[in-house]
């Protein structure tokens, strides 16, 4: 693989697939900063969500989309449901058809619930309805393991699916072709040792969880793993685009 340079990247359309924004007890992040950050690395819009924990995200929901609104060209906001909560696919449907939501976040590590919940999967068939994505936190939890995620895909077929990267996650994902993976942490070596034969890259998104992380210290991650142009314009933004809006 030729290495793609700081250069070569900078001249790509980049959208970081998952950013937080707001206040909660585990982190904090004001929009402005992120907008700067933004700008001064070349990304031209990210994806935005409210950070956990909840139970309740209503005014958090409202704050993602009113940084939203504001900046429309920039932020595309992500619903943070908790299916938990009564009525909750009702709030979806609403968040999803009228105002404005591009897809939904579950979180079941930090709301507590398990994925594999009864409460789950009515909340997912308003994302397959409208047609939207799912955004779902994964990992080593018991909540939450990547497996869970690749079972949920299996039932929704026509719902994209995306989730986070885990030493778990590429095998679990790597025959659900609606399921898609982050690359938070980027997994350099994992193209360093030949193990992305295994893995369909069109099907790999950038992302950042800034704050939880740094963006800079991302994409110089992606730089170093020595992809071929192509393959790197899919991974920073094409192939989010092509989730998030039918192929723009």
């Amino acid at each position: 693989m030729k290495k793609a340079n700081a250069a070569a990247r900078k001249k790509m359309r980049i959208i970081d697939g998952h950013v937080f924004v707001g206040k909660s007890i585990f982190m904090e992040q004001k929009v402005d900063d992120l907008l700067a950050e933004m700008d001064k690395l070349g990304i031209e819009a990210s994806v935005i969500v409210a950070p956990p924990p909840g139970p309740f995200y209503e005014d958090a929901n409202e704050f993602v989309m009113e940084a939203a609104k504001k900046h429309p060209n920039r932020l595309i906001p992500l619903y943070h449901a908790n299916p938990q909560l009564e009525k909750e696919e009702e709030r979806v449907r609403d968040a999803l058809d009228v105002e404005g939501f591009v897809g939904i976040q579950l979180d079941p590590t930090n709301d507590g619930y398990f994925l594999r919940s009864h409460v789950v999967e009515p909340v997912v068939k308003v994302a397959e309805e409208l047609g939207r994505p799912v955004y779902v936190h994964s990992g080593d939890s018991i909540f939450c393991p990547p497996e869970y995620v690749a079972d949920l895909a299996s039932k929704f077929e026509s719902v994209n699916f995306i989730t986070s990267m885990s030493i778990r996650a590429p095998r679990a994902a790597r025959d659900r072709n609606n399921l898609y993976l982050l690359t938070r942490p980027f997994p350099t070596l994992f193209f360093k040792l030949g193990f992305a034969e295994e893995f369909d890259l069109d099907r790999l998104i950038f992302a950042s969880d800034s704050p939880l992380d740094v963006a800079q210290i991302e994409l110089r991650r992606i730089e170093l793993a020595g992809l071929e142009p192509e393959v790197l314009r899919k991974i920073l933004g094409d192939n989010l685009r092509r989730v998030l809006f039918k192929g723009a």
